[in-house]
């Protein structure tokens, strides 16, 4: 049985951070209460944002990045309804995947958050090289607080640097 409802009906919004572009969020409505699944999220995912308390949990999948809260899927960018319905079938996906599997998973309940830019920054090479792909040391460490760019994107990265970043990702 699925752990929520195949039907992908998705509502587009402007996305917050994109705004007057063509990038919208696509949500939807769940009947079932999510915030049972999310500590299996917190412990398979690229959670950017974990709070126990409202509950929600943000994460990285499939391109996307989804908000989960307990009666709401949402997903960000995409362009229009029928990539924002292959986004969120993708993500029901996993969630069902995960659900199914929840007996060989330990689930983590403790929440998270990603450190900010700066304190990134300060562990970073700081040689502005642009070989990550961005301008700038802060740049790359921006999006790496957000989720969007891997430590291995830093070729100048030593190896103490890397394991303490690791550790302050919460991906040792």
């Amino acid at each position: 049985m699925s752990y929520i409802l195949d039907a992908i009906d998705p509502v587009l919004e402007p996305a917050a951070c994109h705004v007057g572009s063509c990038l919208f969020k696509a949500k939807m409505s769940v009947t079932r209460d999510l915030s049972e699944i999310m500590p299996y999220v917190n412990a398979k995912a690229k959670v950017v944002f974990y709070d126990t308390s409202e509950p929600v949990i943000v994460f990285k999948y499939a391109g996307c990045k989804v908000a989960m809260r307990a009666h709401e899927l949402a997903a960000a960018t995409v362009s229009h309804v029928a990539e924002a319905r292959t986004a969120l079938q993708a993500i029901v996906n996993f969630l069902n995947e995960l659900w199914e599997q929840r007996e060989t998973i330990t689930p983590v309940a403790q929440e998270r958050r990603r450190p900010p830019a700066i304190f990134i920054y300060k562990l970073l090479p700081k040689s502005n090289c642009g070989e990550c792909g961005e301008p700038t040391c802060l740049a790359f460490a921006t999006r790496l607080s957000l989720a969007d760019k891997e430590l291995a994107e830093c070729p100048k990265l030593s190896a103490e640097q890397a394991e303490e970043l690791k550790k302050m990702l919460n991906e040792a």
